[in-house]
């Protein structure tokens, strides 16, 4: 079954349209400005792609969109948005797959946060590096092509490439959930957001407003997808990779790595592990602030007033030393990785696999990684910003973004789970895996790369991940 990668927009009030006095003149439609309130939900990082919508056709024998000639996706286009779609092709794909379509108020909020920015990236005009827009291209783009697109929430692609079908009817401001605007039974035009390839700036911007009649279809127009988030409780919901037992290569070997294999990462040696599940990606902030209501725990410094930094609830929590990682293991019955799990679970599978980085021995791209930024400018990104740095058990951000503690202490290799490394009583160094953004070059952000700190430490660029007991 069709599975997007998920956003999690929290509740609150935002600033919804445009004011006149602001740095682009608005159209009549996006005034007044005003205050809206949200409910969390989340929302689809990118647009409904072909071959997702190709699996929606193959399973229910719905119609394909009429420009798949015999039925089949174009050429080249599997990872570019769906085209050609109704507000009706879009319902009936949501029914299907148990997901719904943004209201208007929803797409707007995830756009832009709750500062009124004029693009989702901020207030810096578009460019033809950040997103699709202008006839630069002539026609739509991979989903993940412009990463430097995201909004304040990690969406892509909400300027530019495909107008998006949303749930609501064209109305005037000031919007009202309660007022018939949200009704599907009725036949008016109903909004669509974010511009298209087509557009120029004035039109993809995150206030702006246009609408179709139901039954339009076109080369761009698609929609992107959005569900109710569930209401916070004291536990949480992880999403876990099976990874099954076997052998791997630990560590490196000098006279294959040469320059790359450090002292501490040698001698190269074969591990053998039982099966066991890893979380999909680090604990988020929002998973960590679930922990610290339930249990009146220290929030992380960076948290002003103990609350989550605005636009950071998908982002990996930092800040948090090992010692609180194992309190947060405690509460919700799991525990760190080995750093021979954590290892395996990055390099893949086999006695005779050396994978450099956990997508293979190519260089990073932007891509793969989050490393090697300005630690004055730039931060952690969502934890599932990277799908292609994925590791062959499709495991994210296992390099880069942030440094994962580990339940292992430093010690020489070979490594050997039975020698005291993983007593949890030890005050000794415990083993940090993955680099972070801070990281100076890829040589950090190797699988078999090992760094290590006393468990007291708390850092902007350290988070945790988490196995299953």
């Amino acid at each position: 079954m069709y599975t997007p990668i998920w956003i999690k927009i929290p509740v609150g009030k935002f600033w919804m349209g445009s004011d006149p006095a602001g740095d682009v003149v608005p159209y009549e439609n996006e005034i007044p400005r005003h205050r809206v309130h949200v409910d969390a939900f989340q929302l689809a990082r990118t647009h409904v792609t072909n071959a997702q919508y190709a699996e929606f056709v193959r399973k229910s024998g719905y119609q394909p969109p009429g420009h798949w000639l015999n039925g089949k996706i174009p050429e080249g286009l599997s990872d570019h948005p769906v085209t050609y779609v109704d507000w009706h092709d879009a319902l009936a794909f949501c029914q299907w797959a148990g997901v719904r379509l943004p209201t208007e108020a929803e797409w707007e909020k995830a756009a832009r946060s709750d500062d009124a920015r004029l693009w989702p990236w901020g207030n810096h005009p578009p460019d033809a590096h950040r997103c699709n827009f202008a006839k630069h291209i002539f026609t739509t783009s991979p989903v993940h092509t412009f990463l430097q697109s995201a909004s304040p929430y990690g969406a892509l692609d909400m300027a530019g490439n495909v107008w998006e079908w949303t749930s609501s009817l064209s109305r005037a401001y000031p919007y009202n959930k309660n007022d018939g605007r949200e009704n599907p039974a009725v036949g008016e035009s109903r909004i669509v957001r974010g511009g298209s390839y087509t557009h120029d700036a004035r039109n993809i911007r995150a206030a702006d407003r246009h609408s179709f009649v139901p039954g339009t279809r076109g080369v761009y127009l698609g929609f992107r997808i959005a569900r109710t988030s569930p209401s916070r409780t004291t536990c949480i919901t992880f999403e876990w990779v099976n990874i099954p037992s076997g052998e791997f290569q630990m560590g490196n070997d000098p006279r294959v790595f040469q320059d790359l294999a450090l002292p501490n990462e040698c001698p190269y040696h074969e591990i053998s592990l039982k099966e066991f599940c890893i979380a999909e990606t680090p604990v988020t902030n929002a998973e960590y602030e679930i922990f610290v209501r339930a249990t009146n725990h220290l929030v992380p410094a960076h948290w002003i007033e103990g609350d989550i930094p605005r636009g950071k609830e998908n982002h990996p929590v930092t800040n948090v030393s090992w010692d609180s990682a194992q309190d947060f293991c405690e509460w919700a019955s799991v525990r760190l990785l080995t750093e021979a799990e954590w290892e395996m679970a990055a390099r893949g599978p086999g006695s005779g696999n050396a994978r450099v980085y956990p997508w293979g021995d190519e260089i990073p791209q932007e891509p793969c990684a989050n490393y090697a930024r300005d630690v004055k400018t730039q931060s952690t990104t969502p934890v599932d910003q990277f799908p292609g740095g994925a590791s062959p058990y499709g495991v994210y951000d296992m390099a880069g973004n942030v440094w994962e503690w580990t339940s292992s202490v430093l010690a020489d290799y070979p490594y050997c789970i039975d020698d005291g490394r993983e007593d949890l009583t030890s005050p000794a160094h415990r083993v940090l895996r993955g680099g972070s953004f801070y990281s100076p070059s890829e040589s950090y952000i190797r699988c078999a790369a090992r760094s290590s700190s006393y468990p007291q430490r708390r850092r902007d660029h350290i988070g945790f991940r988490i196995a299953k007991k």
